[in-house]
């Protein structure tokens, strides 16, 4: 009897000890067939697959202590690379995804740490494909949902049902000469009711060549099984603000960025340039089954109040997810990528055309 009893003790001590800690997570992976005009391959990809931790402890008198440690990690064993061959920071690296200690109250909620901006948090609403390859979802359109590493993050309370708002700002703290590390601003508001939603984005990030502006608008409604997403999609500074630089190897950014910088002042006119994108979404559940469209659009390039030519691009992707379980789904699509040819010369030696097949499976814990 006295070692059952201590056995029971034993067994639920380890319940007690972390029961403000929630364990959750996702995995993604998938197999993708890619045609870029140049090369044809296929690849068994993970697809963003993560592991997170997070609690809270009452302080009293209505404050909390928050946390959150939320890992990314590439189940296919190969983790991702950047161009260079270097380790990128969204696989393998402990704390690399929304991470954070903070304090809630009805004050609102602050943080600091590597916190998700308002995109990645909040928006990002439209992109409803789990992919890899670009051709596959809109991960031009939301290239600048993400973390913003060394940050503190200020959301307002609740005081209206629906609504949001966060203040964000991501320090530079890597000083040296030639760094393009940046101090970011971020400002979200957003709305939600009856399956109506807005949500908005501006980001500033200060300059290396010229500083970024940036806007992000997204509109829909989503209840009843349907979704139907229209977003926009603004951004005005150097080549890394622009759609080329989600298509385009970082050495391929800085050539055009230094054509840029060079050619500009020769004509007379200001280096900053600007691009202006479109999307739209819509989906429709039935029963285990949901099919899915997403069209994009990239008008081309403006300098200077001056466009540049066949700049643009523009996307489709047809697909179907079909639900297993509640935390199960597998899904299928084909997407295209159409570049206008000058943008095809300059991110896709020449080829204006992306293609792409993939099946996947997602599972969430």
């Amino acid at each position: 009897m006295k070692k059952s009893l201590i056995a029971l003790l034993v067994a639920t001590l380890p319940a007690a000890a972390f029961a403000d800690v929630t364990i959750y997570g996702t995995l993604k992976g998938g197999i993708e067939n890619v045609d870029n005009g140049t090369t044809k391959k296929t690849n068994v990809d993970d697809l963003g697959s993560r592991i997170g931790f997070k609690g809270s402890e009452d302080l009293g008198s209505g404050l909390k202590a928050i946390w959150q440690v939320e890992t990314g990690f590439a189940i296919d064993g190969t983790g991702k690379a950047n161009d260079d061959g270097s380790a990128n920071s969204t696989s393998g690296t402990f704390a690399n995804r929304n991470s954070f200690i903070g304090l809630q109250s009805s004050l609102g909620t602050l943080r600091l740490g590597n916190i998700s901006n308002y995109g990645d948090s909040d928006m990002g609403l439209v992109d409803v494909w789990q992919y890899s390859s670009n051709a596959l979802g809109l991960g031009i359109f939301t290239r600048d949902n993400t973390r913003l590493k060394n940050s503190v993050r200020y959301d307002l309370p609740a005081v209206v049902p629906g609504l949001t708002a966060s203040l964000q700002y991501g320090a530079k703290e890597n000083k040296a000469v030639g760094t393009t590390d940046r101090e970011t601003s971020v400002l979200g508001l957003g709305y939600e009711n009856s399956g109506f939603f807005g949500k908005y984005s501006y980001t500033h990030e200060s300059k290396v060549s010229v500083a970024n502006d940036k806007h992000q608008l997204e509109v829909g409604y989503n209840a009843n099984n349907l979704f139907v997403g229209l977003g926009y999609k603004q951004s005005k500074g150097d080549v890394s603000s622009t759609y080329l630089s989600a298509l385009a190897t970082k050495q391929q950014v800085a050539a055009i960025q230094q054509v840029v910088d060079v050619a500009a002042p020769l004509v007379g006119i200001n280096s900053s340039l600007k691009s202006t994108e479109f999307a739209l979404t819509t989906a429709y559940t039935l029963g285990a089954f949901t099919p899915k469209f997403t069209y994009a659009q990239g008008q081309d390039i403006k300098i200077g109040g001056n466009k540049l030519d066949n700049t643009g691009y523009k996307q489709f992707v047809l697909g179907v997810d079909y639900a297993l379980s509640k935390r199960t789904t597998v899904g299928a699509q084909y997407g295209q990528i159409k570049l206008e040819d000058t943008a095809a010369v300059l991110v896709n030696n020449g080829e204006d055309k992306i293609k792409a097949f993939g099946v996947n499976m997602v599972h969430s814990f």
